[in-house]
């Protein structure tokens, strides 16, 4: 199945690639049909990379360089495959797409014969484009749930318990909560520690600003500056307890108006974690999808 370069990144990236297949659809709704049976496979496969990925060593995720340059292998080798024959999928899906509008694989599309079409024709195929672009438009933006080894399970176990009254006053899921956690602390593997070595359970990377009132620790930690990952020292908040941890996360999202979106999402790992983003709680610009990642496979385990 040939396409045109660019086709199988096209739906991801703009968002009037649907009105324009639909479009296609009404001059040459054959070709159409190919190109989202394309850039669906492009999709699914895009996916099944990032969820390869997603299982790698402890300690990849702090180099930023490394998970671009991974990505853009990634994103040349799906390419690649799709521009080079695909993997089956696509030729399925189009026949499949082909047989919901009711259309010969083998007919002259009226664009090229210059007939004017039937009027059931474009009707029917621009509907199957939109439902499947839709479907592929979700599949792009759902995040790839990251797999919980057996020995992160006490991780999560752990701090469940006390996830759950600040869940509740968040409104939120405690699984977005120990995810969160379990991003920010590599899964508790990057602890903060005092000098000393006793534990400040801060779990949640939080800062302690001028307004802090309790022990601080300072330690190196990452801040992406235009895009670019930046090693420096800051100063953390410090608690006595995990339950002490999970109760001040819970007051620093109620009292911020930056993060109110944040707040009563229930089980939606998703909208959790972009309004975390949009709200500034952290500089990574993955951080949303790395957080609606994890805390997914918690809500899926």
């Amino acid at each position: 199945m040939q396409v045109s370069r660019d086709a199988s990144n096209q739906l991801a990236i703009d968002p009037n690639a649907t009105e324009r297949l639909s479009s296609l659809a009404r001059s040459n709704p054959k070709e159409a049909i190919r190109q989202v049976a394309s850039q669906f496979e492009a999709i699914l496969l895009n996916q099944m990379m990032a969820s390869m990925r997603s299982n790698g060593f402890d300690g990849e995720e702090d180099s930023s360089e490394l998970g671009t340059y991974r990505g853009m292998l990634d994103q040349q080798m799906v390419n690649a495959m799709v521009q080079g024959g695909g993997t089956g999928l696509a030729e399925m899906l189009a026949r499949q797409i082909e047989g919901v509008a009711r259309i010969d694989r083998t007919a002259t599309p009226a664009a090229s014969s210059g007939m004017l079409p039937l009027p059931a024709l474009p009707t029917s195929a621009a509907k199957a484009i939109r439902q499947y672009t839709e479907a592929a438009g979700t599949a792009a933006a759902a995040p790839a749930p990251v797999a919980i080894p057996n020995e992160r399970l006490a991780f999560v176990s752990t701090l469940l318990p006390h996830a759950a009254s600040a869940a509740e006053r968040l409104g939120v899921a405690p699984e977005l909560l120990v995810g969160h956690a379990a991003l920010e602390s590599g899964w508790g593997s990057r602890s903060i520690r005092h000098p000393d070595g006793r534990e400040s359970y801060n779990l949640f990377g939080i800062k302690a600003g001028g307004s802090w009132r309790g022990e601080s620790v300072a330690t190196l930690t990452t801040e992406y500056v235009d895009g670019k990952a930046r090693k420096q020292v800051e100063s953390f908040r410090s608690y006595p307890s995990l339950q002490a941890a999970f109760d001040d996360y819970a007051k620093l999202l109620e009292g911020s108006s930056r993060y109110q979106r944040a707040l009563n999402q229930g089980d939606d790992a998703q909208g959790f974690a972009v309004a975390l983003q949009q709200g500034g709680y952290a500089t990574d610009p993955a951080y949303a999808r790395k957080l609606a990642g994890v805390a997914q496979s918690l809500l899926s385990r």
